[in-house]
């Protein structure tokens, strides 16, 4: 069979795929609920309701006033977004489409409010004493509005400018993990802030590097060769940051950062010219346009989102075609060989294959046992880290107390206070930046343990579906004696070139598409080098991010640390070195009190025991979605049978209509599976 060529480079192509494999599992859904296959009906319906309100969120972040909401407006086409020569954007702003524009504002409280779209800056910005104090009690706005581009199924994100307040750097941040692209936006004037560069080497989680461009705004305003040197310094700059810190993470002679560092490559950098860029739109002005580079820009990210991302979203939903696919064509199978057998052969079968299914079960059972096993191994092995913990976050508060410079005016009461919260501001920024190294590195090691444990769960699924094969065979009958049937058998070996649902299977494992019970992804392992949130979507979500473990661990620092501390009067002790004593006893009394207070252990603890039994409910789903259906396909026949009843010419050219429809979607499903594992191979190189 030919291969045929797919292309998901594009938005009109990637939805037009999307479009194609929902239509396949509505009519898979269909014929399921035909053969009362009740669990693969209903699991059909929940990947389509699931898919159906799939959006890509694309985050917008950067510092202050770097152009960000002239970028938005740019990929929107025309002026949507406030923006202004002060720092404008205090809330999140999420664009997504409508044809009539209005505004959804949700604070807070829980309450939402609609408002007109021509006063959406009376909300989210600081343009204004009333809108600024308007702003702090919102959540989010949700800009519905009428754009080519958040037709394509994109929502945009308006974050606050990084560096603008605390509070609203911590909303930009909380996003960062859920969203599937993001776009740094720089100055080409002035790249790499002080705040950027920290950034880029403690904040932002080592796998988003592959899911970032960065902007370098305001392009235009130098030469050719300035410009190639501004990228080629920010290209430089970021891999540096980043290798750092996943050194740190990983360990350097680790096989996780080997992984890593071939695989990531270079980060995506692009000099854009916003401003001249949404001119050009508004003008439709081509030439402008090129000018600005920003098409450049809008490919890659077109790329990233439908090429790299989406090609999961496909992986799955194609996934979920083959195995409900051939769960159909198995119950036709066992359906139209059992009806032409004599009652007593069936019966001999028919209880041979409730043992099979027992015996699966059975073998599933011992595989939890050892998934918990694997689960202790791995929170057994992060002990040492959990049990220096504290003690690294006390090391880096002395650390800092330590190096802090203080001139002996510095004690002098009038600036004492403000030498105590520059300091207490300095301790608290360490501790939170050491807090998530230690953070990452343990979600590191707990992906690790997962990659491994889905890896040797590839022969369980090897074992449950040659058992459904035995399954099928035993009600496999000579072809002279079925004339009317055997359709089915021979749909299936058409597709791949090998008989029954265990060669099907087998042979898309062989093909390069591993994990079937999993999700479909391929090559598990690549989850060491990859977003974070690939790991949830395939799981089931049931376990967090290490920007999750993060927030517990610093729930402490963000607030008690800083409001417990008092200047108290022997602070005001003329000796720099009396002054450091007493600082680093007040710091370790109230490091004392948040461990009591917080059990950082138990927390990761649940981390990794949830973790692993995202693995056990995901193949208890799958699997029991099949088995359920092939008991009650045998129990109904069973039924049949003991009734004496015989099958319909009419029923038995249903069933081979059925057969033969849903063979041809095995067939074209297996050839785009096939394009999906080479381009996420490819992305693993």
């Amino acid at each position: 069979m030919e291969q045929q060529t797919y292309d998901f480079a594009s938005y009109t192509s990637f939805r037009e795929t999307v479009n194609d494999l929902t239509d396949s599992l509505e009519q898979l859904k269909e014929y399921a609920a035909s053969l009362n296959l009740e669990n693969t009906a209903r699991s059909i319906g929940d990947i389509i309701e699931k898919s159906a309100g799939d959006h890509f969120e694309v985050a917008i972040v950067g510092e202050f006033k770097r152009g960000k909401s002239t970028l938005i407006n740019a990929l929107l086409g025309q002026e949507v977004l406030p923006a202004d020569v002060l720092p404008a954007t205090a809330t999140l702003n999420r664009v997504t489409y409508s044809k009539d524009p209005y505004v959804v504002v949700e604070y807070k409280d829980g309450s939402s409010e609609k408002v007109d779209i021509n006063h959406l800056a009376d909300y989210v910005t600081k343009l204004s004493y009333e809108s600024e104090k308007k702003a702090e009690t919102v959540k989010e706005a949700t800009v519905y509005y009428d754009t080519d581009f958040c037709k394509n199924h994109v929502d945009i994100i308006d974050t606050p400018g990084l560096n603008d307040d605390e509070q609203m750097t911590n909303v930009t941040m909380s996003i960062l993990p859920e969203i599937d692209a993001a776009v740094f936006v720089i100055s080409a004037n002035s790249p790499f802030s002080q705040f950027e560069k920290e950034f880029l080497e403690n904040k932002m989680l080592t796998s988003d590097l592959g899911r970032i461009i960065f902007a370098v705004n305001c392009f235009g305003t130098f030469s050719k060769e300035d410009e190639d040197r501004i990228v080629e310094t920010v290209e430089k700059r970021i891999c540096s940051y980043v290798m750092d810190k996943a050194k740190k993470v990983m360990g350097e002679n680790s096989k996780e950062f080997a992984v890593y560092k071939r695989k990531i490559g270079k980060p995506k950098v692009i000099g854009v010219y916003a401003k001249k860029a949404l001119i050009a739109k508004e003008n439709k002005d081509e030439q402008m346009l090129l000018e600005s580079n920003f098409p450049t820009f809008e490919s890659v990210l077109e790329t990233m989102l439908t090429k790299e991302r989406g090609s999961i979203t496909l992986q799955i939903l194609a996934n979920k075609i083959i195995s409900s696919g051939s769960e159909i064509i198995n119950s036709i199978v066992i359906h139209e060989n059992a009806l032409v057998m004599e009652t007593d052969e069936f019966m001999e079968k028919y209880q041979l294959a409730i043992e099979e299914i027992e015996e699966i079960r059975t073998k599933k059972r011992e595989e939890f046992v050892r998934i918990n096993n694997a689960a202790n191994k791995v929170f057994e092995q992060l002990q040492p880290i959990l049990d220096d913990y504290w003690v690294k976050i006390e090391e880096t508060a002395m650390q800092v107390i330590d190096d802090y410079q203080m001139a002996g005016e510095d004690l002098k009461r009038e600036k004492l206070k403000i030498v105590y919260e520059k300091l207490t501001q300095k301790i608290k920024e360490n501790i939170e930046n050491k807090a998530q190294l230690i953070c990452e590195q343990i979600q590191n090691d707990i992906n690790v343990g997962l990659s491994e444990e889905a890896v040797r769960l590839q022969s369980f699924q090897d074992e449950f579906f040659e058992s459904l094969n035995r399954i099928q065979e035993l009600f496999s009958v000579p072809a002279k004696h079925n004339r009317n049937g055997g359709v089915a058998d021979s749909i299936i070996g058409s597709v791949i070139g090998t008989g029954g649902i265990g060669g099907l299977f087998i042979g898309f494992r062989e093909a390069g598409v591993k994990g079937a019970l999993l999700g479909g992804l391929t090559g598990l392992t690549t989850w060491l080098a990859t977003s974070f949130l690939l790991v949830t979507t395939v799981v089931g979500g049931a376990f967090l991010t290490p920007a999750g473990i993060c927030i517990m661990a610093l729930a402490g620092f963000a607030g008690t640390f800083t409001g417990k501390f008092a200047v108290d009067k022997f602070l005001v002790q003329e000796r720099i070195d009396k002054f450091k004593v007493n600082m680093k006893a007040t710091v370790k009394k109230q490091f004392h009190e948040m461990k009591i207070n917080s059990d950082f252990t138990e927390s990761v603890r649940q981390q990794v025991y949830n973790s692993f039994s995202g693995l056990k409910a995901q193949i208890e789903q799958e699997t029991e979605i099949i088995l359920k259906d092939t008991q009650k396909t045998l129990d109904d026949l069973n039924d049949v049978k003991q009734q004496k009843k015989v099958m319909s010419d009419n029923e038995k050219i249903r069933l081979q209509s059925i057969a033969e429809n849903v063979g041809g979607m095995l067939a074209d499903t297996y050839n785009l599976h096939r394009a999906l594992t080479e381009i996420l191979s490819d992305d693993e190189e």
